[in-house]
């Protein structure tokens, strides 16, 4: 199944000054809420259940993995109505019964507030649920990605992988913080390399319109991780550490608009020597290294996140008309986009997660053994081995393609295959979670 939007679907898309893109930017808004609804309903329902039980698990997969997949499948066209409804449902739910003083609410630089986890949940669990969901009939094509400039919902996947990757990281001040960065780096390159060979020894279809022959999403991730923290050595203060990422993504983007844009999307540019065949992926190298050491500073701001999320849609809407928004060069316009979903989704969750349940709790059942920074039991497991579970995540993917054919499948045969996919891979990591098993 073709993972991109049609020619025909692409004209109006291809005009950087339509509107087109701002309009994408607020639906693929919508497409974080439901895996963040069945969070939340998750923390709500199973408190009173133990942490690590099986039980509470089928449950909390029950109430994330069934709404989402039904959504984005069968119930598409009901997508808007159920997540907007159900999210305005909870916030009056929830809503806090007393004055919530949050010029008070302060957060320990370095520590990993909660929000983090669950923005990094997020991203897991809608991002393997897509990789595999595009490959059926029933998965609505707006929801694709983008060949060329747009902000599908699928368009924000490496953007909040580099983002999450960013605000867990510890940023490198000097050679001796380097020394623990090959082990972050090495078995990135390496997955990388094993998933281009295992691809070229079974002749397995993929898109070389996503990051080209050669490169994939693992080496875009290793290589960010890389030249992100050299970066960051440059800088002495945080300050200038904006400065630069602001300065590189600031030469992208003129590179871009002297020609670059045009050779990394044309049709008609053959793919010969391994800088031509690979041109997606090499050109979105600088805009990730531009946005990974930004999430330090995200961190130090988070008592300002809504003016932050105010000025980034003014911004989005300024990008869309004037550099467009192109996920296939991680462009100016695309940096924004993925900063302000991020702050957007960070926003929900602390309203949720470090605000109403702080000061309400309010859950069903003996929930004595909850405590205010309690998650699920879902996230946890996600969070605990996030690259594992997406390893898991792109193995059964294309067990799934080579042995169910997808392209074939009715819709009902669709939603039985992608929520018994999910069912296994979350599965997977909550026994190694019970187990206290943390390997990546």
């Amino acid at each position: 199944m073709e993972q991109y939007l049609s020619v025909d679907q692409e004209v109006s898309v291809l005009n950087k000054k339509s509107w087109n893109s701002i309009i994408e930017s607020v639906d693929s808004l919508i497409t974080t809420l439901p895996v963040m609804i069945g969070f939340v309903l998750s923390r709500m329902l199973c408190g009173h259940l133990p942490r690590l039980s099986t039980r509470r698990f089928l449950l909390e997969y029950m109430l994330v993995a069934i709404p989402a997949v039904i959504v984005f499948t069968v119930g598409s066209d009901f997508f808007h109505m159920y997540s907007i409804v159900s999210f305005l449902a909870l916030v009056w739910y929830l809503r806090p019964r007393r004055e919530l003083e949050l010029r008070n609410t302060k957060y320990e630089v370095g520590k990993r507030p909660l929000v983090f986890t669950l923005l990094r949940a997020i991203c897991n669990c809608g991002t393997s649920v897509a990789i595999l969901m595009v490959d059926f009939p029933v998965f609505p094509v707006r929801f694709r990605k983008s060949r060329t400039f747009g902000a599908s919902a699928m368009d924000m996947g490496i953007g909040i992988f580099v983002v999450t990757m960013g605000l867990v990281s510890h940023r490198a001040r000097n050679l001796t913080d380097l020394k623990k960065l090959p082990r972050a780096v090495v078995p990135l390159l390496l997955l990388g390399l094993g998933r281009t060979t295992v691809i070229s020894m079974i002749n397995y279809n993929h898109d070389v319109h996503e990051y080209g022959i050669h490169m994939n999403a693992f080496f875009i991730l290793g290589l960010t991780k890389l030249f992100g923290s050299l970066c960051s050595l440059l800088a002495n203060s945080d300050l200038q550490l904006l400065g630069l990422a602001m300065g590189i993504l600031s030469m992208h983007e003129l590179v871009l608009q002297l020609g670059l844009c045009d050779y990394v999307m044309s049709d008609t540019v053959p793919r010969l020597g391994f800088l031509s065949s690979n041109r997606e992926g090499l050109s979105s190298l600088p805009g990730c290294v531009a946005l990974y050491p930004v999430q330090h500073l995200l961190r130090q701001v988070l008592k300002r996140v809504l003016l932050i999320a105010v000025v980034l849609w003014v911004m989005v809407i300024l990008s869309a008309f004037l550099s467009g928004i192109a996920r296939v060069t991680f462009n100016f316009g695309y940096v924004i986009w993925i900063l302000f979903i991020s702050v957007v989704i960070i926003l929900n969750c602390a309203f949720f997660f470090e605000l109403a349940f702080v000061q309400t709790r309010p859950t069903f059942g003996d929930c004595h053994k909850e405590t205010a920074n309690s998650l699920p039991t879902f996230v946890e497991s996600l969070n605990m081995n996030g690259l594992s579970y997406f390893l898991l995540s792109n193995f059964f993917t294309g067990m799934v393609n080579i042995f169910f054919d997808p392209n074939n499948r009715s819709n009902s045969e669709s939603v039985l295959i992608l929520l018994a996919y999910v069912l296994i891979c979350s599965m997977m990591v909550f026994i190694m979670h019970k187990k206290r098993i943390r390997i990546a």
